[in-house]
């Protein structure tokens, strides 16, 4: 029979294992004891750089340790997506935020892209107005197209007014909007065609009109129609006119003797 072997840890050993423990606690302890050097706040444009070390409470000195539960903290002011921080060994930390944009302002609200309702602290210069009650559902789906606008084009637009189709006592289009341009034109646009506006300045620079009007981008057509304001006023006073005419009574010739 084989004899059993009995291994003795050697004292030499034990030291290395003790040794590992050790750097590792003191790695610990380090990463745990490091503070912040260095800020960068990346992303924001509509939230200052204060609201957000003092929402997350983050400074120079602070434990990089204690930087983990501050995401949420950043993520609940009023613009914020979402929050990412990133720090390393030096002490520099980097946040970047991820900011909702404003679609429109209602009344004391400003609607965001991530549908969102905020009463702003302060006001920003260009946001677009919606002048009159528009029904929660439509709204909701109008909202969620409105964000796909790029910037630039939504940034043209001063008011907006929720102008359903309706001719008689039949609505012909109940998502239809009429947004008045900073450019002095208005569009009518709808929610099912509302990519058409990304295009508004290339179409306006094709009309070369001369005058300002109306442009209609509510049709599926691939047509685009453009009508001035002088031409609509014109068409506006023949009809006038004409029911006018209509109203008058009718002559009759006197009986005769």
């Amino acid at each position: 029979m084989k004899k059993k072997v009995k291994r003795k840890l050697s004292i030499k050993g034990l030291l290395v294992v003790i040794l590992g423990i050790y750097l590792l606690c003191m790695v610990v302890y380090v990463i745990y004891k490091m503070p912040v050097k260095l800020i960068i706040v990346k992303g924001n444009s509509l939230t200052s750089e204060n609201e957000i070390l003092e929402a997350s409470n983050i400074s120079k000195g602070t434990s990089i340790w204690s930087l983990l539960g501050k995401k949420n903290k950043i993520k609940a002011l009023d613009y914020v997506n979402d929050a990412k921080i990133r720090f390393n060994l030096l002490g520099k930390v980097t946040i970047d935020i991820d900011e909702a944009r404003i679609l429109y302002a209602y009344e004391d609200e400003y609607v965001l892209s991530n549908g969102k309702k905020i009463v702003p602290k302060t006001k920003v210069l260009g946001v677009p107005t919606l002048i009159n009650f528009c029904p929660s559902e439509v709204e909701n789906r109008f909202i969620d197209r409105l964000k796909t606008i790029d910037s630039a084009v939504l940034k043209m637009v001063s008011e907006i007014k929720y102008d359903p189709d309706i001719s008689g006592d039949i609505t012909l289009d109940s998502e239809r909007f009429l947004l008045k341009m900073n450019d002095e034109n208005s569009v009518y646009i709808n929610i099912v065609n509302i990519q058409k506006l990304n295009r508004y300045k290339e179409v306006i620079a094709t009309l070369k009109a001369e005058e300002k009007g109306v442009l209609y981008l509510d049709s599926n057509s691939s047509n685009t129609y453009f009508e001035t304001y002088d031409k609509i006023l014109s068409d506006r006073e023949e009809k006038e006119k004409e029911a006018e005419t209509d109203e008058l009574p009718n002559e009759t010739a006197g009986d005769s003797e």
